[in-house]
């Protein structure tokens, strides 16, 4: 596409004059100026122009119209064109509506009333260069795959004609491409992952910064409360991918040593009792937990507690609210074992075959809206392994999960 359009969205005329007005004095000719009065015919224009060939970079929307507000043209223009800028004009615009806008819409800037003009100008300049520094940075990567893809696809021919004389060469090309596809999968996730909240936090800090003098003391609490709780996904998920870096480079270290389990379960069942009350949830344990008996293991000590805590807290994120969690430890012969039972939806056959692997994405879903990066079961299964122990899962369809974990009583010589 080599035709460009702008589309302004408000329904008062001066307003639509003094945009396009504007814009026509900042923008070459080569941009078609698109002004509307209402959201449902900019709907039908911006497809219309788009059929007809026209690339559309930014959209620019008044808030408070009839039929239609524009967060939510917003959020529909974002549905079907997502690589178009968009932003907002308004005085009057909530902070939900703008929270809204910003994290289904991706509102690129939301611009206060009456307009100051430097303002709106330098803003159309940036929001074009980094839509056009986009494109190209895709163009880029579309090129880069395509020569990845096709040397690849020679690596693999010429790999075929050597599997005859080098078995061993084989092996390693098929790791490194194995490692290729991991790599993808980080990048996919970090991006995917990491984009939503990272958005959000910097639309509601330039809201607490722009207007900290307009917002109730209770109002920026909240604010800032959002921003924490997005900020702690994004230092999960880094973690996580952290934890699978290390743990795939052979880089991990455990000091196995001989820790009773027993303070470590109950400081968790402590820990996250307050926060399964929030769903309802009660957390039981057996009587055996509640004595001072002492259930020797050979383990990491800070190894274990991260196993214990992502099995309980899955078992509080999975759970229906008003359901229970038991959670018990016992000692059989040579092994300390630990079982975290929920009685949430259960695993499918088909789940269960895939539960410790890497970046799975299961059927059940977490319960309050938690959130959940797909690794936390594989890193459990290779912490436990390094550790000498065992983790297993045994479930019905319908009938919850309990999840198990051993780990030896004794050093091994």
């Amino acid at each position: 596409m080599d035709k460009l359009a702008i589309l302004c969205v408000d329904d008062e005329q001066a307003i639509l004059k003094s945009l396009k007005k504007t814009l026509k004095r900042i923008l070459s000719e080569e941009y078609l100026i698109e002004t509307l009065d209402c959201a449902q015919e900019a709907l039908y224009s911006m497809d219309e122009l788009w059929q007809d060939g026209y690339e559309i970079p930014i959209i620019i929307s008044d808030y408070i119209m009839p039929n239609m507000k524009g967060d939510e043209l917003l959020r529909r223009v974002h549905a079907v064109y997502p690589k178009t800028l968009k932003i907002m004009l308004t005085g009057q615009a909530s902070i939900e509506a703008m929270a809204n806008t910003i994290n289904y819409a991706n509102l690129y800037r939301y611009i206060a009333k009456p307009l100051d003009l430097q303002d709106f100008n330098l803003t159309i300049k940036e929001a074009l260069n980094s839509y056009f520094q986009a494109r190209k940075l895709e163009q880029f990567y579309v090129d880069l795959e395509a020569k990845i893809a096709k040397r690849t696809r020679e690596l693999h021919e010429k790999n075929q004609q050597l599997t005859q004389l080098n078995y061993e060469l084989h092996d390693k090309n098929q790791q490194l491409i194995q490692l290729n596809q991991d790599k993808n999968e980080f990048l996919g996730i970090a991006a995917h992952d990491l984009k939503n909240p990272l958005s959000a936090i910097q639309g509601l800090a330039s809201l607490i910064q722009n207007g900290l003098h307009e917002l109730s003391e209770d109002k920026v609490i909240e604010m800032v409360g959002m921003i924490s709780i997005g900020s702690q996904h994004m230092f999960n998920l880094i973690q996580n991918l952290l934890n699978v870096n290390i743990i795939e480079s052979g880089k991990m270290n455990v000091s196995l040593e001989v820790v009773d389990i027993q303070p470590i379960l109950q400081s968790l069942v402590k820990q996250y009792s307050d926060r399964a009350k929030t769903k309802e949830i009660t957390l039981y344990t057996s009587e055996l937990v509640k004595t001072t008996h002492f259930f020797p293991a050979v383990v990491d000590r800070e190894t274990v507690q991260q196993v214990l805590d992502n099995l309980i807290s899955n078992a509080v994120k999975y759970s229906p609210p008003g359901k229970p969690v038991h959670i018990k430890i016992i000692q059989t012969r040579n092994r300390v074992r630990c079982e975290i039972k929920d009685e949430g939806p259960g695993l499918s056959e088909q789940d269960k075959q895939k539960l410790f692997s890497k970046f799975t994405r299961l059927t059940p879903q977490p319960t309050g809206n938690e959130h959940s990066t797909g690794l936390g079961l594989f890193i459990v299964k290779k912490l436990v392994e390094a550790m000498k122990g065992s983790v297993w899962c045994e479930s019905e369809l319908g009938k919850g999960a309990t999840f198990i974990v051993e780990f030896p009583m004794k050093i091994d010589p």
